[in-house]
């Protein structure tokens, strides 16, 4: 293994990212070369460094991430307060209306039994189309009462 393959395999072992195998190969290379240890020892230190900075530049900021959080439990708890409790009828009120309104669609929906029910084979389809290079265009016109269906198939796709 030469120094430039280590450095890239010291960088996934300090994520790591590097498998077993790899490992050991690289571990075989930094006994032998002191230059790529010493990166190693470099970027192993890294990790720990910016945690600590972290932890420091976190700590800074606490009081005002707790002084945040209780104005926001404070607004929870007087949003929760100020809410009106509703009773329990005009909770369960909404049920027997949905009932009522059910009931007079279907009292109300007009039943036209004087046509007979679709079926297929029972009609005419006149179909225009239009091919091009991109697109074929289709309007299906299935008769008086039906509706027009207009169909575009795109790359053998509809």
């Amino acid at each position: 293994m030469d120094c430039r393959d280590a450095l890239g395999k010291i960088e996934a072992k300090v994520d790591g990212l590097l498998p077993r195998e790899e490992a050991e190969e690289l571990a075989a290379h930094l006994a032998g070369c002191p230059a790529c240890s010493a990166e190693d020892a470099a970027l192993s230190a890294a990790g720990p460094a910016l945690r600590a900075l972290t932890g420091i530049r976190a700590m800074g900021k606490a009081p005002a991430l707790d002084a945040m959080w209780t104005r926001v439990r404070a607004g929870i708890e007087e949003s929760r307060e100020a809410r009106p409790r509703s009773s329990r009828i005009a909770r369960w009120v909404w049920i027997p209306a949905a009932f009522a309104i059910a009931v007079l669609a279907l009292l109300f929906y007009p039943a036209r039994t004087d046509r007979s029910p679709f079926h297929p084979s029972t009609f005419d389809v006149a179909v225009e189309d239009v091919e091009s290079d991109v697109a074929t265009v289709a309007l299906v016109d299935k008769g008086k009462d039906l509706p027009k269906v207009i169909w575009i198939i795109e790359d053998a796709k509809s």
